[in-house]
This record gives C-alpha cells, structure tokens and sequence, in this order.
C-alpha cells in the first residue's frame, strides 16, 4: 500500500511540476517605455509659428494588466500607490518603464493631455517612432510585431467638465493597427484634431490609446512555418522611444 501511496504522490508532484512549467512558459519579459517630445523633425509637419501647445502624460495603473475601462481624467488621477486610475508623469523626456513581465493578452493604457496656449486654431498629430526588439532570432519575430496599439478615446476639457469621446465625430483621423518589424517606421496615432481655441472645449485634448499583447501572433521558425504559441518572444525586450507631437494650421 505504501508504495502505491507513494508512487501516486510522485504522479501529483511531477503534474504540478508540468502545471507551473505551462504557466511560465506564458510570461513573456517584455519591457515597454516612451519618451514624449516636442521636437519636430523637418521631414514631419514643421511647428508652425504663433502655435504652442502643453503637454501632461499619464499612464493608467492597473495590476491586471486589462487596460482601463474608465476613460476620463477627471477625478481619476492616481493617489500615491493608488490602482485603477490614471498616474501622472511629471517628467516623460526621460524613459519610463512599466514594470514588471508583460504576457500575451495584456494591455496598457495611456493618456496624453494637450493644452493650446497659443492664439489661433491648429491641427494635432501624435505619431509613435523609434521602435527597439532586442533578444530575438530572427527578424520576424522580433517582439514588437506581437504588438498593436488603439486609440480608444479622444475628449476636450473646460471647466474640469470632460466631453464624451469625439474621436468619431469630425474628420478626426486615428489608429488601430499592430507594429510591423521596421524601427524606422513612423506609426500614425491620431492627426487631424481640432485645437481650436474659439470653441471653449477645443482649448484642452486629452487622448487616450493603448497598446497591447496580441496573444494570436506567434512568429515563425526558420523554414517560414508559423509556431503554436508566443514562446519566441519570451526574454524579449520592446521599446518604443519616442511619441512626436507636431500642430499644423
């Protein structure tokens, strides 16, 4: 009996050695940091004199790891160590890191806050740039072409009085796209947007997007054939350095 008895506990340690092998084997080291900038490179929409914009950026902060579903800055600005809610940044010229393993299905919110400080009516446009993959085998499966980023609001501010989402009213053009494997690329957020002063909720944009872990990419191996899990993208490392802002009459 005692052997029975032990044989069919060595039976439950080596399955619950299986189990956690399984579960580790989904967590992926991805790191992800942006670095938000006024600069405007000559080859984009140049500045246009007389046109001046502020900015404020904020990453939302959710342990789970499910994006927000709560789409508003008001009153949804983070307490020291709050969750749920929208952390501000004070300084994102420098590279900010979300901590932690990202895992394929994970999504991260952000949100950008644009104040007009200048006197006459411009257009918005936000492009993603400077994209890193460091750790991969091969060009196709470097960990950024696993993910896709969405803007999933667009509102106007007056009065600590947030608007409903206006990024489908208008001529308002934005993304919901994945990255491909180009660093080089520049990858359109959202152009287009009314920073019209005349009209008293047109003088503060706030615009919300994510960027998320899309678990169906899987890459492929050597010979082309597509693998069944997101296993080659683990101890991978993303980044994506830069967010350029330019304002167009």
């Amino acid at each position: 009996m005692s052997t029975k008895i032990t044989s069919y506990r060595r039976i439950i340690v080596v399955s619950s050695m299986y189990i956690l092998l399984a579960l580790s084997l989904l967590t992926v080291s991805v790191y992800a940091w942006f670095t938000l900038t006024n600069e405007n490179s000559a080859d984009l929409v140049s500045q246009i004199s007389g046109v001046e914009a502020e900015y404020e950026f904020y990453i939302y902060q959710n342990e789970m790891h499910e994006g927000s579903q709560n789409l508003t800055l008001i009153d949804n600005v983070c307490s020291t160590g709050a969750d749920l809610c929208y952390k501000y940044v004070a300084n994102p010229t420098y590279a900010h890191l979300i901590d932690g393993k990202v895992a394929p299905g994970e999504r991260f919110s952000f949100a950008i806050k644009i104040l007009s400080v200048g006197s006459s009516e411009g257009k918005l446009q936000l492009e993603l740039g400077g994209l890193e993959s460091t750790g991969y085998d091969l060009v196709v499966n470097k960990i950024q072409s696993a993910f896709g980023y969405e803007v999933t609001k667009v509102s106007y501010i007056h009065e600590n009085i947030e608007s409903d989402d206006q990024k489908d009213n208008g001529s308002i053009i934005y993304a919901d796209q994945m990255f491909d494997s180009y660093n080089s690329s520049l990858y359109p957020l959202i152009s287009n947007v009314s920073m019209g002063v005349e009209n008293q909720y047109n003088s503060t944009i706030v615009v919300y997007f994510d960027l998320y872990f899309d678990p169906t990419v899987y890459g492929e191996d050597a010979f082309g054939v597509p693998y069944t899990n997101s296993n080659i993208f683990m101890n991978q490392i993303f980044t994506v350095n830069h967010i350029y802002m330019t304002i167009s009459t």
